[in-house]
């Protein structure tokens, strides 16, 4: 029954680390898309703020009659520059958002290859399976110390 028993967990463990990396990489695409729409929602409303300080100066430079003047010119300018500047700043952010997302998935992955290569080689009698009855693992570290 013991090598009925390993072979069943091994199966349980490879089915499972399987099942892990799959709903880890379905977990990085949809906090990938969470971000994606956050960010969009900040841009929306990063233009929406800009147009509307946008048509109110234009309504108190027409109040003061400075329609055409420089001051209104720059000031608009002003208004452009700083939604560049808010729009490149969500772009980065959503970007490095990603990067990390990524990365903890490939570390997640990682992990996961790495517990089911420890399973497998406790599967086929770790560090016993390189003495062949040459002594116990508390002999070979005994060794080593």
């Amino acid at each position: 029954m013991g090598p009925i028993a390993a072979v069943i967990g091994a199966v349980a463990s490879v089915g499972g680390t399987i099942a892990t990396v799959n709903a880890q990489k379905r977990a990085s695409r949809l906090q990938q898309q969470q971000q994606q729409l956050a960010t969009r929602q900040s841009q929306r409303q990063a233009i929406r703020e800009a147009q509307i300080r946008r048509a109110q100066t234009m309504s108190s430079a027409q109040a003061l009659g400075a329609v055409g003047g420089s001051a209104v010119a720059g000031g608009t300018a002003s208004l452009n520059s700083q939604l560049g500047s808010s729009l490149g700043f969500s772009s980065q952010m959503s970007g490095l958002s990603n990067q990390i997302g990524m990365a903890q998935n490939q570390a997640n992955t990682a992990s996961a290859i790495a517990n089911l290569g420890g399973s497998v080689f406790q599967l086929a009698g770790g560090f016993d399976a390189f003495g062949k009855g040459k002594g116990s693992n508390a002999d070979l570290l005994a060794g080593v110390a």
